[in-house]
């Protein structure tokens, strides 16, 4: 089944799918793994303790935990599966083929986590004394299903930048078992416990705790955090060592852009500058220097989060031009596809454009070219604006860059299409840049509602 190319206005759908993304992964990683596994920890804590201190932080964090994983959280995982169905139908569609089984695990997981999760918080008062580990455990095995979906969801991912053999084996386990796998896993792991440790000494810090308690508790979570860093930055070492290095020259392309790519320099201060940043809280949080902690907190939760769009934003890019390696480009054009559409032509095969009435202008060919192609990356009139790529060039010079956009640009898929087709779309994307094509013309490329596009891969 074909499907309508949708495009979102000045984000671009990218962007759109990126933003939705990461702050599930934020949520996911950092508060349904990592800080209720402290929540569990501090509870235990209060138990062997007799400690009504912890007792008291671990049911306090837990009642803000939940609020956001059940909730932004919850809809931030569904919403990923709406935005990419409508701007990747026919990425998602054949990635569900290769892994429907562990996808639709996966959703039987998130049911029982957010089973789990309630009955935790709502029987927090009532399991008490002998019943109170039976609740410590329950709290365990709410970690243990998020770790669980995890684990699923990690070869999905890994898949999409090393699919090894199965492009050509289509062999299951070697497509969820590849290469980057293990060390991608990992890394999630420690990137969760690195983020939970910052949002319980977060919350430990900006409410109102017994002084000596305070200290305790801080040490704990300096301790955490430093080991967690310390194991996060190995198995990215690990992670980066797996992923092939025709990917790997991309990466640092990918965080500076085409503005500072001439300065990759920039990439390792800020990068080094961060990681000075967590190492020096964490040392500081161990010798109980809770005012200076204060301080360095919250710098130090929007560097690890800006660590954690920084992976997402280099896992996602470097895998250009492909949205699944060695069988679909970013464009969702097959790779065996395109020598067909360069013979036959791109137009007169695709149900959607040829069968809408107001697609006879050639304006409206190219909107519809430049949708298939090129608005996988690109937006008009908005961010990575195609109008200010191809501004000061002339019709033919667009022209022969757009046979060539793979060679010049080794992540961008090549062109589509006959010379015909390739000829309109040039004289299209000419038209923008002069400003005498305002738009899309309405149609299934741009729906009245939505025109714009792209994505960032």
């Amino acid at each position: 089944m074909e499907f309508p190319v949708f495009q979102f206005s000045y984000l671009g759908s990218g962007m759109v799918i990126g933003l939705d993304a990461v702050l599930h992964v934020i949520i996911s990683h950092g508060l349904a793994i990592g800080a209720v596994s402290f929540i569990v920890i501090s509870e235990y804590l209060g138990l062997v303790k007799a400690s009504r201190d912890w007792e008291a932080f671990a049911r306090d964090f837990l009642k803000f935990t939940i609020i956001i994983t059940t909730g932004i959280g919850a809809i931030t995982g569904a919403g990923i599966w709406l935005i990419t169905s409508a701007l990747s139908p026919r990425g998602i569609g054949s990635m569900l083929r290769i892994f429907f089984w562990p996808w639709f695990s996966e959703w039987i997981v998130f049911t029982c986590e957010v089973i789990f999760i309630l009955i935790y918080y709502f029987t927090w008062s009532r399991w008490v004394r002998e019943r109170k580990l039976k609740h410590i455990y329950l709290g365990m095995m709410y970690v243990f299903l998020a770790i669980c979906s995890a684990w699923l969801i990690t070869g999905i991912l890994g898949f999409m930048l090393t699919s090894d053999g199965w492009p050509w084996a289509k062999s299951f386990w070697p497509a969820f078992l590849n290469p980057s796998y293990l060390p991608q896993l990992l890394l999630r792991i420690g990137m969760a416990f690195s983020l939970g440790s910052l949002f319980s000494a977060v919350f430990l810090l900006f409410t109102r705790r017994e002084g000596t308690f305070r200290i305790e508790a801080l040490k704990l979570f300096g301790k955490a955090a430093l080991i967690s860093f310390s194991a996060t930055a190995v198995f990215a070492w690990w992670y980066f060592s797996v992923v092939p290095s025709t990917f790997k020259t991309h990466a640092v392309f990918a965080v500076l852009t085409s503005r500072f790519s001439q300065q990759p320099e920039i990439f390792w201060y800020v990068n080094c500058a961060g990681a000075i940043m967590l190492f020096t809280f964490s040392l500081v949080s161990m010798r109980s220097a809770s005012a200076l902690a204060k301080i360095l907190i919250i710098p130090a939760l929007l560097v690890s989060i800006g660590f954690v769009g920084e992976f997402e934003r280099i896992r996602e890019f470097i895998r250009g031009p492909y949205l699944m390696p060695g069988y679909m480009y970013a464009n969702q054009v097959l790779l065996d596809e395109t020598p067909f559409f360069n013979k036959e032509g791109i137009v007169k095969n695709d149900p959607w454009l040829t069968m809408s009435p107001d697609n006879q202008g050639i304006a409206a060919l190219g909107a519809g070219l430049f949708a298939r192609n090129c608005s996988a990356c690109h937006t008009i009139g908005g961010i990575n604006d195609i109008a200010k790529k191809v501004d000061g060039r002339t019709v033919d010079g667009i022209f022969v860059i757009l046979a060539h956009t793979h060679e010049m640009a080794p992540f961008m898929p090549p062109f589509s299409g006959t010379e015909d087709e390739r000829r309109t779309l040039a004289g299209f994307l000419y038209g923008l840049s002069k400003g005498t094509v305002k738009e899309h013309t309405p149609s299934r490329f741009a729906p009245a509602h939505a025109h714009g596009g792209g994505t960032h891969e």
